[in-house]
């Protein structure tokens, strides 16, 4: 009987207070795929700058795109980077206005500071993203 508590109590330590038990993991790197609303809104207003690639997996330019997308993600830690499937998530409050995809919207604590759609290749999201960069406030 002693075992059982004491074993129910451990299990429940874990669950409870998982931050004492765990190794702290290691800050996100690469594009985030949005699954919901507040998710998006806790990106959308943060202070780190942020791009979002609206997309959806019909769309052959955004199937073309997404890989340079994704690997310019992991490549510049200083700007968040999400990815909206405006079928899969199907948020009207987030795709409001997204009249095709891929569209890209630049926004940096909650103001959109630039909006582009069209199939874009590696240099151009680079220069998209620089373009971005220099347009933000410096610290």
């Amino acid at each position: 009987m002693v075992n059982r508590i004491t074993r129910v109590l451990a299990v429940s330590a874990l669950l409870c207070a998982p931050k004492l038990f765990c190794p702290p993991t290691a800050p996100f790197k690469g594009a985030i795929e949005i699954t919901s609303v507040s998710q998006f809104n806790d990106l959308y207003n943060s202070d780190k700058p942020i791009i979002a690639m609206y997309t959806a997996t019909w769309c052959g330019p955004c199937k073309a795109t997404k890989p340079h997308f994704k690997k310019l993600a992991e490549t510049t830690p200083e700007v968040n980077f999400c990815i909206i499937d405006i079928d899969k998530t199907a948020l009207s409050s987030i795709t409001s206005g997204i009249r095709g995809v891929p569209t890209f919207k630049l926004s940096h604590k909650g103001t959109v500071v630039s909006r582009t759609s069209g199939q874009q290749s590696a240099t151009q999201l680079k220069k998209l993203v620089t373009d971005f960069k220099a347009k933000l406030p410096k610290n």
